[in-house]
């Protein structure tokens, strides 16, 4: 019944809400093969600019995860959205291309809290069995919106102008986060949320080590958080060269048009939503039929990084059509195993209070990843005048991120904190 289903009500809500962070990252891509010619500018700087949203995003996640461990996921998620609203309306009113690093690393500092306060609104919502499901959903918004965004927005600014896309992605942010802040409330103040559904969730999630929080120093310390970070650190150097350059890779190496390449971009990202669904029931599953914790993770996460190799075969491909589903394969396997780093980062902390820290800890870590992938990719296509040498660069990243978590990561997460060391509210 509906009513016993609330907790994926929410769930579904937070995947929505990061589709549209993705639709307002990806904006710029879709745009850039326009703005290069317009500013006359190239890839090396185009690099500069597509990453220029990680530096502050990069910069600020481990703070905005503290506030999320403080601040109502309400209250984070609706300023964050407003935020991203306003970054894309100023992207619309400027000039040249040094006047767009100012919106853009506005927009990092409006995403910051975006990833923690979805992690912490998925911990509280859904029990231990159901994180690797969550998980997945809400990294599968990161395929929902890449997949829409860039067909929708290459129409625009195929018909209207770049301009035209930035004002769209504006509306859709300012739209949601009046929706969320009417809408959403926590699971002990929801009064929709039956009470069979309230037990449910809490029968099934670790007890809280104690009423105030660990302190904070104790995520450093947990090897299993090194671990997925230093995994996490070669996913997201993929997923944004993925992000940033797919479009311009396909109208320079395959001599697309910007509306046929918006399209063509589209298809991988399809792919991925679906395959990112499955993800976290892999783990799930796993995890009921008695595999540890941790080893039903690893299961999705190195599984994952091996099919992004795959983007081998797009470097090599002698077709588009070749280079598009190999790239589909590489795509796929990033977002399936992307949720499972969100499941088994709450599996290591969950009972330490500090599910939006662990988040902003492991996604600032991460993120340099996230910052390199497009300065990279630029440089080296510039250098070259091909992206060959930056997918296979990419493929290098799939191989180290596998053996990081495929040794790296413990069969169970060990999480002592010694009575003496806790910070009582």
């Amino acid at each position: 019944m509906l009513t016993n289903r609330r907790r994926w009500v929410v769930a579904t809500f937070v995947m929505i809400i990061t589709a549209i962070a993705y639709i307002d990252r990806v904006n710029l891509s879709v745009a850039a093969p326009v703005l290069t010619k317009e500013f006359h500018t190239n890839a090396a700087v185009m690099g500069l600019l597509l990453s220029s949203f990680t530096w502050t995003y990069t910069l600020l996640n481990v703070p905005a995860g503290m506030i999320v461990d403080r601040v109502k996921t309400r209250v984070v998620y609706s300023a964050a959205l407003l935020i991203w609203s306003v970054c894309s309306f100023l992207t619309a009113l400027v000039n040249s291309i040094g006047a767009l690093f100012g919106p853009r690393l506005l927009l990092g500092i409006g995403e910051a809290p975006f990833a923690p306060a979805a992690i912490r609104t998925l911990s509280d919502w859904l029990p231990k069995s159901e994180r690797g499901m969550g998980g997945s959903m809400f990294i599968s918004g990161v395929a929902l919106g890449s997949a829409i965004g860039p067909p929708a927005l290459a129409w625009l600014v195929s018909e209207h102008g770049w301009r035209s896309c930035f004002i769209a992605s504006g509306v859709l942010s300012l739209l949601v986060a009046v929706i969320w802040y009417l809408w959403y409330r926590h699971p002990m103040e929801d009064s929709k949320l039956s009470d069979t559904e309230r037990e449910l969730i809490l029968a099934d999630q670790e007890p809280y080590q104690q009423e105030g929080r660990a302190p904070w120093g104790v995520i450093v310390r947990q090897r299993d958080i090194w671990a997925i970070t230093s995994g996490y650190f070669c996913l997201l150097y993929i997923l944004y060269t993925f992000i940033t350059w797919v479009p311009s890779y396909l109208v320079q190496d395959r001599h697309m048009t910007i509306l046929k390449s918006g399209f063509a971009t589209s298809i991988p990202w399809i792919c991925a939503f679906l395959v990112g669904i499955l993800a976290g029931r892999a783990s799930d599953i796993a995890l009921r039929r008695g595999v540890s914790t941790l080893n039903a993770r690893k299961i999705v996460l190195v599984s994952g990084m091996v099919a992004a190799l795959a983007i081998l075969g797009t470097a090599f491909a002698s077709s588009a059509t070749v280079a598009i589903i190999c790239l589909s394969i590489s795509t796929s396997g990033i977002i399936f195993a992307n949720g499972a780093v969100w499941a088994a980062t709450q599996d290591v902390v969950r009972s330490l209070n500090l599910s939006g820290s662990a988040t902003g800890f492991v996604n600032a870590l991460g993120n340099i990843g996230g910052i390199l992938g497009p300065i990279v990719t630029g440089a080296l296509a510039y250098a070259t005048d091909s992206f060959v040498v930056p997918l296979v660069v990419a493929a290098g990243l799939a191989l180290v991120g596998a053996l990081a978590w495929l040794f790296g990561m413990r069969a169970r997460p060990v999480v002592e904190v010694p009575e003496s060391t806790m910070e009582r509210t």
